[in-house]
């Protein structure tokens, strides 16, 4: 019984810290279905479309389709008439909802137009960097941890050295490195830094695996007359599956959410990412729509929200099947 009770305390509380983590994400996604005028009568207030469609599915339900009715305002009536001032127009059930769905969703659809080119950049860039993370920090780890030559250890203790100095501490080296390499306002000067800038993660991780490698399967793949790349590709790789998830999911966050990097690159708007985008969002007037703004933010968080979903198993597996392993 004291069980029992231990145990529904311990549930109890989180969900508590459950809710209060998602209530920053649940506050955008229900301001995002609302308009400038609820939010400035009630900012925590249910959406307004939402709660007539609601009433009319009621409606539809109770055989009451007759009371149905909507004030729409006409694309061509004035600018300084307001919908209060309108009389309601009967409708059927397909009609208002259909009406009601494209007036909640209006600002996914004006932010959707302006974030789009943004979007696409930064799947690009993290897709291209994940790769090229996985592919040379794979290799270099696999050098590491498998081959002895003099200096191994010493080589491996400064690559690890170099997580200790801050990012912040490169920024304007690396600024002014890739202004003389000619790569700003491209695809490159993110795609390249970011690349490098994982591998130290990269290698640390994916030779902390490598390690605890049975011997075995390589001398019987040796003995097989497999090479060096034969070994690689056919024996570490798939077996590295876990902990190339592990690597993949931290790069991308970092990448995804990287703002000041992309910003101070790129001045053509044409290279912008989700997180400078946003920013320059923010500037135009898009950003007087506020539901424009908060749509803005929840579709710049899905795709996280989805790796989340789908790369928590795996990431989670590559953690406890020895990616971390000291």
């Amino acid at each position: 019984m004291k069980r029992k009770r231990q145990d529904f305390w311990l549930h109890f509380i989180l969900m508590i810290i459950v809710f209060l983590t998602m209530v920053p994400f649940l506050f955008v996604l229900n301001n995002s279905f609302r308009s400038n005028t609820e939010m400035y009568h009630a900012f925590f207030g249910f959406p307004r479309n939402m709660k007539d469609m609601i009433r009319f599915s009621s409606y539809k339900l109770t055989g009451k389709e007759e009371q149905i009715e909507l004030k729409v305002l006409d694309e061509n009536a004035p600018q300084d008439i307001r919908a209060s001032e309108l009389a309601p127009t009967k409708m059927t059930y397909p009609e208002a909802m259909s009406h009601l769905f494209r007036e909640m969703t209006k600002g996914y659809r004006y932010c959707w137009d302006y974030l789009k080119p943004y979007m696409l950049n930064t799947f690009l860039v993290c897709i291209a960097t994940a790769l090229g993370v996985i592919l040379i920090g794979s290799i270099s780890a696999y050098v590491f941890s498998r081959y002895r030559f003099p200096g191994n250890r010493f080589l491996f203790l400064i690559v690890l050295s170099i997580m200790m100095i801050p990012h912040i501490l490169t920024l304007v080296p690396s600024f002014l490195l890739v202004k003389k390499l000619g790569l700003l306002n491209s695809y490159w000067v993110l795609i390249l830094p970011y690349t490098a800038g994982g591998q130290i993660f990269s290698i640390f991780v994916f030779k902390s695996f490598f390690d605890g490698l049975p011997e075995d399967l390589f001398e019987s793949a040796r003995i097989d007359g497999a090479g060096h790349f034969s070994l690689y590709w056919n024996i570490v790789l798939p077996l590295s599956k876990p902990v190339i998830a592990v690597v993949a999911v931290v790069n991308i966050l970092g990448t995804w959410n990287n703002f000041l990097w992309p910003f101070i690159c790129n001045n053509d708007p044409k290279y912008h990412v989700v997180a400078s985008g946003l920013f320059l969002m923010n500037a135009t007037q898009v950003a007087a729509n506020m539901s424009t703004m908060y749509a803005a933010y929840t579709l710049s968080s899905l795709p996280l929200l989805v790796l989340f979903i789908y790369a928590t198993k795996p990431f989670i597996k590559g953690v406890t099947t020895g990616a971390f392993k000291a």
